[in-house]
């Protein structure tokens, strides 16, 4: 090792002066700047004029008055003026080290403004020689620094008990020296060097941290002043009669000027390593030439604790490939475990530093290489950057090799370039991989086999099931769910979580021709749809049962893009829904007509909201003996352009949205004034409301009757609310709790539709009913269709045995009147008797009736 450094003093020095050249300079925009100024001498200071002073404040002027910067400047204790940096107070702190911590809230330029290390100075009259002479001493160096920060964190890896003491600045430190109240301070030595005489101090053989100054400004600020700062320090080192080098020579330093103009090399972040290397050797090889034989095993001693406290792995090759050197990090990672692992020399084509043809053309070579580890027994990724070590005679007889080890960097690459294409709660690809995939498959890419198809699958429910058993009970189905569709599709086909609860599977390769190819989508489809509710999921005591609506488009020469298919496919898939889920429909042009329907009919409904286009209507009732013995409302809808448009249509969709809110309250509005108007005519029958279950189980739904009935007036016994058989069927006690709320109010309920749901008659005894309204389709056939026959017979007996009043609905003719009379209904509506009327018409005919007197 003593060998190697005294051969190689004159050519590792190159190194010290790494940078960057062939720059041109630019024009920048004229800006005012506030500069921090901590006191550090000849190194940084201010003027009496308040202008930066100090070799890197000269330097910085220089670049000001020719970029025509305006420059102000802000005195601060080094750690005032960091700390005001980062919080953006100020503009730019020159004298400031690069390190990995201060990138994350610092930008730096990239050419270094002076290349400089740190060392102790003492007293004449104390011994101090090397770093274990340390140990027991109290040493003072800048608080907050980079110095301050490696030696509390070196010291104590090296076994030497050292007091740190932090000081607001180095000539703090340094009358605290002179003071006996510290042994000794770590400065720069640039400052060091010129501050020392002046309070009696000397520098001691201790050197440490060879690193780079620079001028550092707040994150994501001032880039265009970076760049600046690097065009003219680049040009500026590259000519040794350059104002760079006048300053340094009128600061009376010429340590800083190189021997020889310096190499222009581009260099990656990683060339710093080399950088720090090349000083450091350097260091030690001036040290060799200053010291007797007796203090080169010290220095020696320090270079490779250093180096071996570096993150980096360092390797130096001679020209046949051996290993002459590898500090600890490269040792510990590399070399086999035993005791061959203390070969002082190591064939070296097996290990990272090997294959250097670039390097020996005097080149620097930077790499990205995977190589394995004997000692953890994992592939590791490494950033290398090769650069030949150079003889007197410029020939490369040494090589140097510097690994940053970036596994952990890449393996996060890796996972963020994966979560960005794959949901992380299944693992399956997201939506974006999907249409991806999709694009390559349409015509514009290749349609595989001719055929293939696009296929939206939502789970039914999902969100009861996630708000009733938890998120976590929700997230094992979701995962149960994709491994169920993944085991049942194959390889060739991808199965994705688009969002939520919905997934998308690509089928390709149906075959040759669009009907082939729609019986096997169909088919898959159906296979999936069945697979998913055929197995309950055993979810610890309880089992769930989970069932997927499924919309399915065919993609074949025909289709245009990946967006249309999915719209397609997604359409489908709402008419599913929309026909109670558990069950596949294939898009067809239908759909697209229906689902432009819809849109502009929403539209157009909201509007019609509080206008004259909606209207209701009210249709009597009959009892066998003619009397009227209740009505219905009925809201109409009359569209200015469509004409009357069903309540079959708008009042589904209403379900759908929050629509039904404002018709289910200006409905309950027209019907208590209803009363009223019926009520000054003597006419005391009920009226029949239709409630939407969403509305009757809204939390605010009872009192809002209760305010509404005070305000009007109107009698709520004589309010029936008919509400179809699907409101008890997730929650009975739920349901039974709010009609009862209801019925203290007066209201009675009637079941609509009854006859053609899933009624429960456990469930029904449950609630409080008042009455049954026999479904048309179950009259329609009557009085010739043996089962309709049987049913309504079967309804109207059970009703009579629970004492529930019957009204059918739909009655259009004579011998269905006299079939539900003689069977016992109790009231019958339809055509038969009176058609659904505007409630100003039906309350004219009341006023005829009764005769001019009203009675």
């Amino acid at each position: 090792m003593k060998k190697l450094l005294r051969s190689f003093r004159a050519r590792v020095c190159l190194f010290l002066f790494l940078g960057s050249a062939g720059l041109s300079p630019h024009a920048s925009r004229a800006v005012t700047l506030t500069i921090g100024i901590s006191d550090m001498g000849p190194l940084l200071s201010a003027a009496p004029n308040g202008q930066p002073a100090g070799v890197l404040g000269n330097i910085l002027t220089e670049i000001a008055r020719q970029e025509k910067w305006t420059l102000k400047t802000e005195l601060c204790e080094w750690r005032d003026c960091m700390r005001k940096l980062r919080n953006g107070d100020i503009d730019l702190l020159p004298a400031t080290s690069l390190t990995p911590e201060r990138t994350t809230f610092l930008d730096y330029h990239q050419t270094p403004a002076l290349q400089t290390w740190t060392q102790v100075y003492v007293r004449p009259d104390e011994r101090i020689r090397t770093i274990e002479d340390l140990d027991g001493r109290r040493l003072v160096t800048l608080a907050g620094s980079i110095e301050y920060n490696y030696l509390e964190t070196l010291l104590p890896g090296l076994g030497v008990r050292t007091r740190l003491i932090p000081a607001d600045t180095l000539v703090q430190g340094f009358q605290q020296v002179q003071a006996g109240q510290a042994d000794a301070v770590a400065a720069d030595f640039f400052f060091g060097n010129i501050t020392a005489p002046q309070y009696g101090l000397t520098g001691t053989p201790v050197i440490l941290l060879p690193s780079g100054l620079y001028y550092a400004t707040p994150k994501g600020r001032h880039a265009a002043v970076l760049r600046a700062i690097d065009r003219h320090l680049g040009a500026w080192k590259a000519d040794p009669d350059s104002v760079y080098y006048r300053i340094l020579t009128q600061w009376d330093n010429p340590r800083m000027r190189p021997a020889d103009p310096p190499r222009t090399l581009e260099y990656e972040p990683a060339a710093l390593a080399a950088a720090f290397l090349a000083t450091l050797i350097a260091l030690a090889c001036a040290g060799y030439a200053r010291h007797q034989t007796r203090r080169l095993r010290t220095v020696e001693h320090r270079l490779t604790t250093v180096l071996d406290h570096l993150d980096d792995l360092i390797c130096i090759e001679d020209d046949d490939g051996r290993r002459r050197y590898a500090n600890r990090p490269f040792r510990e990672l590399f070399d086999p475990p035993g005791p061959e692992a203390d070969r002082a020399l190591i064939d070296a084509h097996d290990i990272p530093a090997a294959g250097l043809p670039a390097p020996k053309r005097g080149e620097c070579v930077i790499t990205q290489e995977q190589r394995p580890s004997p000692r953890t027994g994992r592939v590791h990724t490494f950033q290398s950057l090769k650069l030949p070590l150079r003889e007197p005679d410029g020939s490369a007889g040494m090589f140097c090799t510097i690994l940053t080890d970036i596994t952990a960097r890449v393996q996060a690459e890796d996972l963020a370039r994966h979560n960005a294409f794959h949901d992380p709660l299944t693992g399956l690809p997201n939506r974006i991989l999907l249409l991806d995939r999709l694009e390559q498959t349409l015509p514009g890419g290749r349609l595989e086999a001719g055929c293939a198809a696009v296929l939206i699958l939502d789970l039914d429910d999902f969100k009861k099931l996630n708000d009733s058993r938890s998120h976590t009970i929700g997230d094992q189905v979701l995962r149960e769910v994709a491994r169920r569709l993944r085991e049942h599709t194959l390889d060739r086909d991808m199965v994705s979580r688009a969002s939520g609860d919905e997934f998308m599977v690509l089928l390709t390769q149906l075959g040759p021709d669009p009907e082939t190819g729609a019986q096997r989508a169909l088919k898959i489809a159906e296979r999936l749809r069945l697979v998913l509710a055929s197995t309950p999921l055993e979810l610890g005591e309880q089992a769930c049962v989970f069932t997927a609506s499924i919309g399915l488009t065919l993609l074949h020469a025909g289709s245009t893009t990946a967006s249309d298919a999915i719209r397609e496919a997604d359409l489908a898939m709402q008419r599913a829904k929309r026909l109670g889920g558990n069950r596949t429909v294939f898009y067809d042009h239908t759909l697209q007509t229906e689902f432009e329907q819809r849109l502009w009919m929403e539209k157009d409904l909201t509007l019609a909201l509080n206008t004259s286009q909606l209207a209701m209507h009210i249709q009597p009732q009959y009892a066998r003996d003619g009397r009227i013995t209740g009505a219905e409302l009925l809201a109409r809808w009359t569209h200015p352009d469509q004409g009357p448009v069903s309540p079959a249509l708008f009042v589904p969709l209403a379900e759908e949205t929050s629509l039904i809110n404002h018709l289910t309250y200006w409905s309950l509005g027209v019907a208590c004034q209803a009363l009223l108007d019926l009520q000054g005519l003597d006419e005391t029958y009920p009226i029949s409301v239709n409630i939407s279950p969403k509305v009757l189980m809204d939390p605010g739904f009872g009192e809002a009757v209760r305010g509404l009935l005070k305000r009007s007036g109107a009698p709520g016994n004589r309010l029936i609310f008919e509400i179809t058989e699907g409101v008890w069927i997730q929650d009975v006690e739920a349901t039974a709790r709010r009609m009862r709320e209801l019925n203290r109010l007066g209201i009675r309920f009637s079941i609509d539709d009854f006859g053609t749901g899933y009624s429960n008659l456990s469930s029904l005894m449950r609630l409080p009913i008042f009455e049954l309204k026999i479904d048309q389709s179950l009259i329609r056939n009557l009085p010739g269709d043996p089962d309709s026959i049987a049913i309504a017979r079967l309804i109207l007996a059970m009703a009579g045995q629970l004492d529930f009043w019957v009204v059918a609905e739909g009655v259009e003719d004579e011998p269905q009147a006299d079939f539900l009379a003689r069977h016992g209904c109790d009231a019958m509506q339809g055509y038969l008797f009176a058609r659904p009327m505007p409630i100003d018409d039906w309350l004219g005919s009341v006023r005829q009736r009764r005769g001019p007197s009203g009675h």
